[in-house]
């Protein structure tokens, strides 16, 4: 709105609506700002994020170290053109140049989503981040997708994920990924089981003794121990669940 309408009416806006200002909010609230992935997911794309949403907001503040959870989910895209390049599947983008240098470029452009080379993401796939017993999450990518995506493609990004997780030197401050969360999408699930149940949790290790116990829990892993989790809203919307409770 800011840019659309400038200064004037979004202080109007503002005071109808009961809302605070647009200098109110620059100095009391710390805004995000996420790099956008154009094409393929990149590591450069991941460094960026953590450094500049989680590592360099720090400072030198030294935090207490957390078991942490990276998230996966898909948020919905209206699926429609603009005068600008975006939202175009990641998948597929690279098959394409999608710099607007003159006219001809987006004439190229709307040629490829006419003929399928490339598309329009249905929804945004989205990565964050958040330590366990903290409410604060974080985002560290966002890429429009057609959904094409396979399982081994999944397991790609999981594992770049992951790896620049401690690349970044996030692990070293903050602490390990223990968990990687999924939505029910079927290939996010695939990915997961390859990854992450793939092992028995190992009889040395300090967890076994507390969750051998435990009638029912799953002791399969991936390497550093790091579990497979899921949006649980997605098992209690599961007929099953309740069938299985009751």
């Amino acid at each position: 709105m800011f840019l659309a309408c400038r200064r004037q009416l979004v202080y109007t806006f503002s005071q109808h609506l009961g809302l605070p200002s647009l200098r109110t909010l620059q100095a009391h609230h710390t805004f995000m700002t996420v790099a956008p992935t154009i094409g393929p997911i990149a590591a450069s794309q991941l460094d960026t994020n953590i450094n500049t949403l989680i590592l360099t907001p720090l400072g030198s503040v030294v935090v207490p170290r957390h078991g942490h959870s990276l998230m996966m989910n898909k948020i919905a895209l209206k699926e429609r053109a603009s005068n600008a390049v975006i939202g175009l599947c990641h998948s597929h983008l690279h098959l394409i140049d999608p710099t607007l240098h003159m006219y001809d470029s987006a004439l190229r452009i709307a040629e490829k989503l006419a003929d399928g080379t490339v598309h329009l993401g249905k929804e945004m796939s989205v990565m964050a981040v958040g330590a366990f017993g903290d409410d604060k999450i974080f985002p560290i990518f966002g890429a429009p997708t057609c959904k094409c995506e396979d399982s081994d493609t999944m397991v790609s990004i999981f594992t770049l994920t992951r790896d620049h997780w401690h690349a970044t030197g996030a692990e070293e401050r903050l602490g390990l990924i223990f968990s990687i969360a999924t939505d029910r999408d079927s290939t996010c699930r695939a990915a997961g089981h390859h990854m992450f149940l793939k092992s028995e949790l190992s009889l040395t290790s300090r967890l076994y003794g507390t969750l051998s116990d435990m009638p029912g829990l799953n002791l399969a892993t991936g390497d550093d121990e790091i579990t497979l989790d899921f949006d649980y809203k997605h098992i209690f919307k599961h007929k099953s669940f309740f069938n299985y409770c009751t």
